[in-house]
């Protein structure tokens, strides 16, 4: 729970789609406080010194980088997207993974982004505008029925599940967990486990689906993951081929439940003084005469 208390520091990303050389607007943030390149991730820096001096600037204005924090970053390196494929944002407000996910493919992808949550449409397009992202389509189908929605398939899917946001919580603060409970925790875990499955059925065989969320409840993470591999013999989880420091592996055991051993493939990212408590695991739809 210690790791849990205290702020966690911002970290910035470039934007390659900016229209500027990364070269240059790393020399420009760089001039303005001190930052930690993330070893694990190209051009994108922890904010060791003022975020402020980042998100007062012109670049940031300009959309030349966008501030988050570092596990955030996670998700769209472990969908590892490419250009000419088709991908699917299920949770993708507020855009900042969209974004990632558009530079890691120079924009040369075909990118649809959804929300189910309509107040939350108007800050994604806000961002993808700013970041110079190209989307082919934005909508707001609820994730529990996307399948019911979209028929479209695709090449990757990141769903980046509604949770608790436990990750986020500083239990330093006495106010830190009034809206948690138990039963939210249960309610978010069939939530989920929900999403996941309408997500899959949208995955074409060889594709990838990321399954994240910024909570530390197995219930939450794991749980949901279990049901869809135990239901579904073509979902096979994968390593994640990120040396993240403070990642260990996922469980593969809870109070007495177990949970498919290659759970052990997940990442747990452990909460630190520049990462949020994260949960990150990479499925991989395998052709049905092949699967384990």
């Amino acid at each position: 729970m210690r790791r849990l208390s205290g702020d966690r520091r911002s970290s910035v990303r470039i934007n390659p789609l900016a229209g500027r050389p990364v070269e240059e607007i790393r020399r420009d943030i760089e001039a303005l406080t001190d930052l930690e390149p993330i070893g694990w991730c190209p051009d994108a820096f922890h904010i060791v010194g003022d975020k402020r001096a980042i998100t007062a600037s012109a670049p940031h204005a300009a959309g030349e980088v966008y501030v988050m924090n570092a596990s955030s970053l996670v998700p769209a390196l472990a969908l590892d997207p490419q250009p000419d494929q088709d991908i699917l944002d299920v949770c993708s407000a507020p855009g900042g993974k969209a974004a990632h996910i558009g530079a890691l493919t120079v924009n040369q992808a075909r990118l649809w982004v959804n929300d189910g949550i309509k107040s939350r449409l108007r800050k994604l397009q806000e961002v993808i505008e700013l970041l110079n992202v190209n989307v082919t389509a934005v909508t707001e189908h609820p994730g529990q029925y996307l399948d019911k929605f979209v028929e479209e398939t695709f090449d990757r899917i990141l769903l980046d599940a509604q949770c608790s946001g436990e990750g986020m919580a500083d239990l330093s603060r006495s106010d830190a967990l009034r809206f948690w409970t138990p039963e939210r925790v249960e309610q978010m875990s069939r939530l989920q486990q929900r999403m996941l499955v309408a997500s899959f059925k949208r995955l074409r065989p060889g594709g990838i689906l990321v399954y994240s969320t910024c909570t530390v409840s197995p219930e939450e993470n794991e749980a949901p993951v279990d049901h869809l591999v135990r239901h579904n013999p073509s979902a096979v989880i994968e390593p994640i081929d990120l040396a993240i420091p403070e990642a260990v592996p996922g469980l593969t055991r809870w109070e007495k439940r177990d949970y498919d051993p290659s759970l052990a493939n997940a990442l747990r990212v452990v909460a630190g003084p520049f990462m949020e408590a994260f949960f990150v695991c990479r499925i991989r739809k395998v052709e049905q005469e092949t699967a384990a």
